[in-house]
């Protein structure tokens, strides 16, 4: 997984003249969707402001990528899971609420849910919202929870990724979220959705905890494409670090989320201005090729190279989601292996090869 996101489809992409925005129809979160993420070795976000460049190629894999899935619920309008934690969303018009979140052993809800974003969100709009509620800890203490949210579009430029492939098309937002809460031993009568009684907490200290998430999104992709977040308990003159974090989501299997054909012409049209000035393909890559496409029993995969490089192939759907992993190679010049197609059932796949430094995907369709 190491070289899982060193090249993908769609990246190489023109600079755009015309500033780019966020819109509710393009970046709100979907029930049913899945997206794959993968933590990496934590970088500074660095400055806010125009014209910036951030400089990511050398991001270093932490962990395996898994998938945040989007659901939703009878008492949540969206619910998004990742690594155990539940986030509580909420729709309002053109604006994104968050409602809470819900761990293995922590479960808070906001009754008056945070504005997180709202759209459309463009270099140096803000937005911002308090939210307050109740918590439940360990099943031993119960909280009362309150703090504010601030949202500002505060970046923009291009990203370069891996294999120096850049984005240009990026606005960066900044969310600062700072979360009072004040314990006290849980009760018998607790009820997480009932009001507190607000004298029993009277006179505790609050426990501070302040996180700044940084999003990088690019034109024509729904989600962020990188992320970063740090967290800290105290004020700004007494604070003590928690975690940081940064996290990277691949463009390309973003490029295959369902129904969302909004994106999808963006992502045409830039894919297609970037054709019309194609320079001369330098990639180590001379051949590749699955066939038949369309498969119905054994699908032949046939690769040969410039040079001899270490090779990668992955089985996956569309959602990007790994169903079969072939042994690796190196270093090789050429390269064939075959899968038995009888085995899936009928539908859209994909097979990436990972080649040295360099990534390349097809689309096939199993009949």
């Amino acid at each position: 997984m190491k070289n899982f996101f060193l090249f993908v489809i769609f990246l190489v992409l023109l600079p755009i003249s015309a500033q780019s925005q966020l819109k509710s129809e393009l970046n709100l979160p979907r029930a049913g969707d899945e997206l794959m993420k993968e933590q990496v070795v934590f970088l500074e976000p660095g400055e806010a402001g125009e014209n910036q460049t951030w400089d990511f190629r050398d991001i270093r894999l932490i962990e395996d990528a898994y998938i945040v899935h989007y659901f939703t619920r009878d008492d949540w309008q969206i619910i998004g899971t990742e690594n155990g934690k539940l986030s509580f969303l909420q729709v309002n018009g053109d604006s994104l609420l968050t409602g809470g979140y819900e761990t293995p052993f922590d479960l808070v809800k906001y009754r008056v849910p945070g504005l997180l974003l709202r759209f459309p969100i463009a270099y140096g709009t803000s937005s911002q919202g308090q939210f307050k509620g109740r918590g439940k800890h360990h099943d031993r203490l119960e909280s009362v929870v309150s703090g504010e949210i601030q949202s500002t579009a505060d970046a923009t430029g291009s990203i370069i990724l891996p294999g120096k492939d850049t984005l240009n098309s990026v606005t960066r937002v900044h969310i600062r979220k700072t979360e009072k809460a004040r314990y006290i031993p849980i009760s018998s009568d607790f009820e997480i959705d009932h009001p507190a009684i607000d004298s029993l907490f009277s006179g505790i200290e609050p426990d501070v905890i302040t996180t700044d998430t940084y999003q990088w999104y690019e034109e024509g992709y729904r989600y962020p494409v990188f992320e970063t977040s740090i967290s800290y308990r105290g004020d700004s003159i007494k604070k003590l670090l928690i975690s940081r974090n940064a996290y990277f989501y691949h463009p390309a299997e973003q490029a295959y989320l369902p129904e969302d054909s909004a994106n999808k012409v963006i992502l045409e049209r830039k894919l297609a201005a970037k054709k019309t000035k194609m320079v001369k393909n330098e990639s180590n890559i001379l051949s590749f090729s699955c066939y038949p496409n369309p498969v119905n029993e054994t699908l032949h995969i046939e690769l040969s190279f410039r040079q001899a490089v270490a090779v990668h192939v992955d089985f996956l759907d569309l959602h990007g989601r790994l169903i079969k992993r072939f042994p690796s190679k190196s270093p090789v010049t050429y390269y064939i292996e075959t899968l038995d197609a009888e085995a899936y059932p009928a539908g859209h796949y994909m097979v990436r090869v990972t080649a040295g430094s360099e990534m390349v995907s097809e689309k096939i369709v199993k009949q």
